[in-house]
């Protein structure tokens, strides 16, 4: 690995020590180890000052605020000719569970391929992923759980999450104009701007959440790579690496439901079925666990219900649909009863709020 003398730069701010003190997995090693080669810097001093045991015989640990610092040092030592994240994105693989990265060459849909988010959030306990699909729009909701960061280091992460992604989708499905935009919180530097042309999709700074938005019926188109007993075979790996069983259910009803909206209408037998479990055994566990499974019905689909009609393009009948009632009146009625209003009237009063609020 090339050595330098550079040192990092004087105006960083160092981090209390005493913050971020959670030790967190740091699955992502080699992809920081190929992104400084990459980078001409000799990484392993930041390493052995951060914690990180490369050695051990298990996955390498790492303190939450260490990670944060390791990214400041890494950022600084690649400039001013390669901005870090982009680089590590472009070089991250799941090197430490070969399995999830089978699965996901061999999904049939990108559909198929979801499952892999939420073991990516199981493996890296700061990154969450979830998909949120309304009508012919959906979104990959990016979030992250940096502590005592500002939101420029933040976006360090956020950037290299996205560039990730973007490889992924390169990989997978080649040129697409089915990726509308992508949203990030913050305003990144005019570096990673200049070097982001490689994004299937132009880049909206300072928004309200971190996201890819794209077409709903990207979920479901055919990928070349499909190979049904290979991907069900990865599966079952992954399933025997990842306590995926400890999540609790209502976790994993809500993310269903979030994921595959069409659920919502279909009945706790159809719910019972999907998670492989028979209907009275996810009852028990259920009532086990304090919930029930009309309560996280309900809760997901005013959720859903309001992230819908705040979207310009929504249009209630639609909305509907999608959350599994059989008309529109049907609709109404539940809306009405959970928020006292019609989701119209709801609308228009969110509608008025935020025009207040800009003026």
């Amino acid at each position: 690995m090339l050595d330098t003398t550079r040192s990092p730069s004087p105006t960083s701010a160092p981090l209390p020590s005493a913050a971020g003190g959670e030790l967190v997995p740091f699955v992502a090693a080699n992809a920081w180890i190929k992104a400084a080669m990459h980078c001409r810097f000799n990484i392993d001093p930041l390493f052995s000052a951060a914690g990180v045991n490369l050695n051990a015989s298990n996955v390498a640990m790492i303190r939450k605020s260490a990670l944060i610092r390791l990214m400041q040092q890494c950022v600084e030592h690649a400039a001013p000719n390669f901005h870090f994240p982009l680089v590590m994105g472009e070089h991250f693989a799941f090197d430490h569970m070969p399995a999830v990265e089978t699965f996901l060459a061999t999904s049939p849909t990108l559909r198929h391929a979801l499952p892999a988010l939420q073991w990516a959030g199981m493996t890296m306990p700061n990154l969450g992923l979830h998909v949120e699909e309304h009508g012919a729009t959906s979104a990959l909701v990016l979030e992250v759980d940096v502590p005592m960061a500002d939101t420029t280091v933040r976006g360090y992460f956020v950037e290299a999450i996205f560039a990730a992604i973007s490889k992924i989708v390169r990989l997978a499905l080649g040129q697409t104009n089915l990726i509308h935009h992508i949203e990030m919180r913050h305003q990144p530097h005019p570096r990673f701007m200049s070097l982001t042309a490689n994004f299937p999709a132009p880049i909206r700074t300072m928004q309200a959440r971190d996201a890819a938005v794209f077409a709903t019926r990207l979920l479901d188109m055919p990928l070349p790579g499909a190979s049904p007993g290979l991907h069900q075979r990865a599966q079952e790996l992954v399933r025997q690496q990842l306590p995926i069983s400890e999540e609790k259910l209502d976790k994993q009803l809500e993310r269903a439901f979030r994921q595959q909206p069409a659920l919502l209408g279909q009945g706790l037998d159809r719910m019972a079925d999907r998670l492989g479990l028979h209907p009275r055994t996810l009852q028990r566990r259920l009532r086990e666990e304090g919930q029930q499974f009309t309560d996280i019905q309900t809760q997901c689909r005013l959720d859903m219900a309001r992230a819908g009609l705040l979207t310009a393009q929504c249009d209630i009948e639609s909305l509907s649909a999608q959350l599994g009632f059989a008309d529109r009146h049907s609709f109404t009625r539940a809306f009405k009863r959970w928020t006292g209003q019609s989701p119209s009237a709801w609308r228009r009063q969110q509608q008025l709020s935020t025009r207040g609020a800009t003026t």
